[in-house]
């Protein structure tokens, strides 16, 4: 148990804060809690000023990006329906659109804001955009196009049922849902932690900063500037296209879960001095479309407990996939990513507690539908996770001396509330498995962004030595 809580512990403070600890480390006291960090995140905020939402285009066509027959853009149609809530499967448009999912949501979505016609684009351009972006996500267990959908619909319900947009100019909206599209574009399963251990070519082009989240802004703007054919930001002038490109930038470095603490902080500070009113966030919507767009990457916990388990397992497959790489690489297994040791319950717990409550709970007092919505689905799963821990607890003091773990055999245990095993169903409701492609150390330089071939993970999680004593509190 002490073992499983500790390896959760190694695991919040790699992913989420910039202060891994070195081999070389002293082990700091175990006296410390997680919860002083948490505390500070969702002390004051108790704002409940309405809020309203911008005028929308709800009556934008219904047109699909690519053809097909009459009866697939029924079951599109069908499957979209109910986009706008929390609990929407995203399971559902990928069996319908034929694995096109993505190329649906963000055509649907910028059709939503009428952003195709306010902005002046070529149909074309953003269509071949759209599946040059699809087609550039690997197969991954976790970081495919369905992660990068689920995410596109989350944010969707931030902006929309949620009321964000409100916040957001037409151009700011735009470039949030470019942002999202991309913001895992090229991911090879792997983390940063990884990349930098194993001095890959990718943590060297960007100098073990951020990797994973700069190869994938410079991916899509490198070709973006060789294929005028994808170029969706030809028809901006060129201030609008600076502005697009430092916005995606910001946004999709805001993914850095290393960097959540710091910026959990910030955006609660602003929260206390500006409270809902709009014209009081006008010079920080940046910090709004960060939150929106970070606290949206990490929601599977707050999904309902279906969706919530088979993205656990996902995840997990990645992590796992990665330690068994870092094995075989004679390299330290990163924490979480060792089927041997994690605890899939304990991992989903800590990361409940300590970084995705305490999260939407900050992003509730700016948006109330989020604590109405979000949080009680979350709550749920917290409590259907603690239970799963204590299950396995009981299992492990019974089980026999030398036997596995039960931790990386429940990856094949279904969900409480029925259904298909999240493990073993694939987006598209088959049974086949997600292959992942595979590694090395090179593999920064398999990405060709002037043609569009991607041969390049998981999911993912205050900045002095300060806050490092706080996560391990």
């Amino acid at each position: 148990e002490d073992e499983e809580e500790e390896e959760v512990k190694e695991w919040l403070r790699n992913d989420f804060t910039r202060l891994a600890k070195n081999v070389s480390q002293e082990r700091l006291s175990q006296k410390h809690s997680l919860r002083r960090v948490t505390l500070g995140l969702i002390a004051g905020n108790t704002f409940v000023k309405e809020a309203g939402s911008r005028t929308r285009h709800d009556d934008a066509p219904l047109l699909l990006p690519f053809e097909c027959s009459k009866e697939q853009e029924a079951r599109i149609m069908a499957a979209l329906e109910g986009v706008g809530q929390w609990g929407w499967n995203i399971f559902g448009l990928r069996e319908a659109s034929g694995e096109r999912e993505l190329q649906v949501l963000g055509w649907h979505f910028l059709q939503h804001y009428n952003l195709l016609s306010s902005l002046q684009m070529d149909l074309r351009v953003v269509q071949r955009f759209l599946a040059f972006v699809e087609k550039g996500y690997n197969d991954t267990e976790y970081h495919n196009q369905t992660h990068a959908g689920d995410v596109l619909q989350a944010v969707f319900f931030m902006l929309t049922t949620a009321k964000a947009d409100q916040y957001l100019s037409e151009l700011e909206i735009f470039s949030l849902l470019v942002s999202v599209m991309v913001h895992d574009l090229g991911h090879d399963g792997m983390n940063n932690n990884f990349h930098k251990n194993a001095v890959t070519d990718r943590a060297l082009m960007h100098n073990d900063t951020s990797i994973q989240e700069n190869h994938h802004t410079m991916t899509i703007f490198q070709s973006m500037k060789s294929r005028s054919d994808i170029n969706i930001l030809a028809p901006l002038d060129h201030q609008q296209q600076a502005e697009v490109r430092r916005i995606v930038i910001t946004v999709v470095l805001a993914t850095d879960m290393s960097k959540h603490f710091n910026f959990m902080t910030l955006f609660t500070s602003l929260i206390e001095k500006k409270g809902q009113e709009v014209s009081a966030w006008a010079d920080s919507t940046d910090v709004i479309m960060q939150a929106v767009m970070h606290i949206c990457d990490i929601s599977n916990p707050a999904r309902p407990r279906d969706l919530a388990v088979a993205w656990t397992d996902r995840c997990l497959s990645e992590f796992f996939r990665q330690g068994d790489i870092e094995k075989s690489m004679g390299l330290q297994v990163s924490p979480q990513c060792n089927r041997d040791t994690t605890s899939r319950a304990a991992s989903q717990v800590g990361f409940i507690k300590f970084i995705v409550h305490p999260s939407y709970t900050v992003l509730g007092t700016l948006l109330p539908e989020v604590t109405n919505v979000c949080l009680s689905e979350l709550d749920l799963n917290l409590e259907y996770w603690t239970e799963q821990q204590e299950a396995e607890k009981k299992a492990k003091e019974n089980s026999i001396p030398g036997t596995p773990s039960i931790s990386h055999k429940t990856l094949r245990t279904s969900s409480s509330r029925g259904g298909v095993s999240p493990s073993a169903r694939t987006p598209d409701g088959s049974q086949k498995e997600l292959k992942a492609p595979p590694v090395s150390p090179s593999d920064g330089q398999r990405v060709t962004a002037s043609n569009g071939s991607f041969s390049t993970p998981a999911n993912g999680r205050t900045s002095s030595k300060d806050s490092l004593t706080k996560v391990d509190e």
